[in-house]
């Protein structure tokens, strides 16, 4: 099951159990469905996008290709994409751009 359903479906539960939470009206119920949905929420937001990632680096293959071949005078947009990504997600960033591009090539 695609993890993006997997999160919709979560969203459509929270929902449903909001709804019958706001007829009950009880302290305890409502608490307890949030400190075990919203959690889960979360975690399942955060795992589509580290299962996500790399789909990115593999669709920039083909430009980090480019980008080694020709001294990084080519930057593609799939690779300025990825490039992106990683400098977003890696504090603070462990390679170069080149190194970066080497590494997609090699691993992807």
């Amino acid at each position: 099951m695609n993890v993006w359903n997997a999160l919709g479906a979560a969203l459509l539960v929270l929902a449903s159990s909001h709804a019958a939470a706001a007829e009950n009206a009880n302290p305890f119920d409502k608490a307890l469905m949030y400190t075990t949905f919203v959690p889960s929420i979360l975690v399942a937001g955060t795992t589509a996008l580290t299962f996500n990632a790399p789909d990115l680096f593999k669709s920039a293959r083909s430009d980090a290709l480019a980008f080694v071949g020709s001294d990084g005078q080519i930057r593609g947009a799939q690779f300025e994409q990825a490039s992106r990504h990683y400098r977003a997600t890696a504090r603070p960033p462990l390679m170069t751009d080149r190194q970066l591009a080497q590494a997609i090539t090699a691993t992807y």
